[in-house]
């Protein structure tokens, strides 16, 4: 079902666009900040203290996230800024590409995130030996496997990509000219295939692991780690239910009813807050990224205060406080010592 008649599906309503861009610019700035600081916590500063492999699955979420953010969630919030779509050919096709592609990727990853929880609550010693090469290769397969389903579209139909008025974004609808009512059933049943796979792996996976837990609980199970997984899979399973049901059910009542169209788009609007999601999981389940995060905000905050210490200690100076005077001046002994610290470092290093 095609979406590109505004009179139709666009949003008339101005005020309306506006808070719609302006939830989007939020959900974009919130992703790009979260996501960097899973990746650059756990790549370089170990902050996400869990088994290496359940930390490869979550690194590549974060990274499909970031993708999707910067090529479709971000051009949508200028979408609906414009009221139209202002940026081109290229990045409509990248939109829609990487939408189709990081949506089945993330639903295999959370899958593989539950799966391999499981299998590691259940069997601890073998997964001692869990190697991270093989973690690596399983995404990257992944990753290759979420690309057939758009590049097989675009390759069928290429003007198929078009501009969107239900969602502001770009889209896919193939010609019937082109597509054969069997080629479309195909591949609708193969897109449907593998996300019910997805879902159900994530799904069985997940009660497995709470069964699991339960019986080793005595054994000294740490529960962070099963707490992140099932919270993780759980969320982004209950946020992109509504749109997947109305994608599977949209070309029979959707053309008939307006109110189901409005469901059906600020379906599409909870859906993205996933990009999101993680990051306030971790931050909430696990003590070892809070503290990474904590150690950030005082590298910003330290400096910050130290500034403003000595803003006062000048204006106390001009007013003649002789106690405010002796801080001020220790302030800057302390200073002149850390300089006099790092230059002879520096030129050490350069001798």
């Amino acid at each position: 079902m095609k979406y590109d008649n505004y009179t139709l599906y666009g949003i008339h309503n101005r005020t309306e666009r506006q808070l719609l861009s302006g939830y989007k610019s939020l959900i974009s700035i919130s992703c790009l900040v979260g996501d960097t600081l899973i990746l650059i916590g756990s790549l370089r500063y170990n902050a996400i203290k869990l088994h290496k492999i359940l930390v490869i699955f979550i690194q590549y979420i974060a990274v499909a996230d970031l993708m999707l953010t910067v090529f479709n969630i971000l051009p949508g919030a200028v979408s609906l800024a414009t009221d139209d779509w202002i940026l081109g050919d290229l990045l409509c096709y990248l939109g829609f590409f990487l939408n189709v592609s990081s949506a089945t990727l993330v639903s295999q990853l959370m899958s593989a995130l539950a799966l391999s929880k499981m299998l590691i609550v259940k069997y601890p010693l073998r997964a001692i030996g869990f190697s991270g090469k093989a973690a690596h290769l399983a995404a990257c397969g992944m990753w290759v496997y979420s690309f057939i389903f758009p590049l097989a579209a675009i390759a069928k139909d290429e003007g198929g990509v078009y501009f969107s008025y239900m969602v502001y974004n770009c889209d896919y609808s193939g010609s019937k000219d082109i597509w054969t009512p069997a080629g479309r059933a195909i591949y609708s049943i193969a897109v449907g295939l593998s996300m019910l796979t997805s879902t159900v792996i994530t799904l069985v996976s997940s009660v497995m692991l709470i069964v699991m837990a339960k019986r080793v609980a005595d054994r000294g199970l740490q529960w962070q780690g099963v707490l992140t997984v099932l919270l993780t899979v759980t969320i982004h399973t209950l946020i992109t239910l509504p749109l997947a049901i109305f994608y599977m059910i949209q070309h029979y009542i959707l053309q008939h009813s307006a109110d189901l169209i409005y469901l059906y788009r600020y379906a599409w609007y909870i859906a993205i807050l996933g990009v999101v999601a993680n990051f306030f999981i971790f931050t909430l389940t696990l003590p070892s990224f809070r503290d990474f995060l904590q150690s950030r905000m005082n590298m910003i905050s330290v400096p910050l205060m130290r500034c403003c210490t000595a803003n006062k200690d000048e204006r106390s100076v001009m007013e003649g406080s002789e106690e405010d005077c002796c801080e001020l001046t220790y302030l800057r002994r302390c200073t002149l010592a850390t300089q006099t610290r790092w230059n002879s470092r520096k030129n050490s290093l350069i001798s």
